[in-house]
């Protein structure tokens, strides 16, 4: 029996998310059994990920240099609590996924050698990518037609059986070497030019690379990975993404519309330890 996406549809309205998609567990056939949902739950039929927009307020403080503000990349465990709750009260199971970084992971003891050691932990850019929200750029954020950056993530998977959406196409919104202003944005020169491929389903499309000794001492907006130590920081409000949302609004790339723009005078910025 095929579950209604207009009732999931709903229930997200209810839960007030922006976005909801929802991917065919058949593109993780080749995934390594330590990012793979099927380890979780191998009778998923639907992966799903959904969005919250994040405000652009919440941006400008650290736009101007007066305010900053932790900019949270991952929605917090209410919003898959509540739906878990909705498929097993119509008789699904469906387990929740708290995206905390991979390289926290694995820390535990196997239980046995055939399976993948604790935690397992897909990545939620690329289930949010084949799950027909967005892409990943070329600065490894999540980027949606709706927002670019500006949203948090969060997953679950269910044995309940959805019509699943298309997987985004790489290079809709990101324009990746034609554009670099992530690159070119970040005073800290942490972005270079090395680059690594990014496999999402058929699909593959290359990523930067960031020097994450001089992110983790950024100084324009990028805070430390609460779930681990040595995990790349979080950069959703840093100079790198925030020239990306200027460059998504100024493009008309982001179908979000404001009467100002983002970026209103010169970006500043402090090279690595210039603070």
């Amino acid at each position: 029996m095929t579950f209604s996406r207009a009732t999931l549809n709903e229930w997200a309205a209810a839960q007030k998310l922006d976005l909801i998609g929802v991917a065919d567990p058949e593109y993780y056939a080749e995934v390594a059994p330590q990012w793979n949902p099927l380890s979780i739950l191998p009778k998923a039929k639907s992966i799903i990920v959904f969005a919250r927009e994040i405000p652009r307020s919440y941006f400008r403080g650290i736009e101007e240099g007066t305010l900053w503000m932790r900019v949270n990349r991952y929605l917090g465990a209410d919003d898959a609590y509540c739906l878990c709750r909705r498929f097993e009260d119509n008789g699904f199971l469906a387990v929740p996924c708290s995206p905390l970084a991979q390289q926290r992971w694995p820390d535990g003891i196997e239980y046995k050698p055939s399976k993948p050691a604790p935690n397992v932990t897909p990545d939620i850019r690329v289930a949010a990518q084949l799950a027909g929200l967005g892409e990943i750029g070329y600065n490894g954020m999540f980027l949606t037609p709706q927002f670019g950056p500006r949203q948090a993530l969060g997953m679950l998977f269910c044995e309940a059986k959805l019509d699943c959406d298309e997987p985004f196409r790489f290079g809709t919104i990101c324009r990746r070497e034609q554009c670099l202003a992530c690159q070119t944005g970040c005073p800290a020169r942490a972005l270079g030019p090395k680059t690594e491929v990014c496999q999402v389903g058929s699909q593959t499309a290359t990523i930067g690379v960031f020097n994450n000794e001089a992110c983790r001492f950024c100084v324009n907006g990028a805070y430390p990975d609460t779930s681990c130590a040595t995990a790349p920081p979080n950069r959703l409000a840093a100079a790198c993404v925030r020239a990306c949302i200027a460059c998504l609004e100024d493009g008309g790339i982001v179908k979000t519309r404001f009467k100002a723009p983002f970026r209103r005078r010169a970006a500043w910025g402090l090279a690595t330890f210039g603070g």
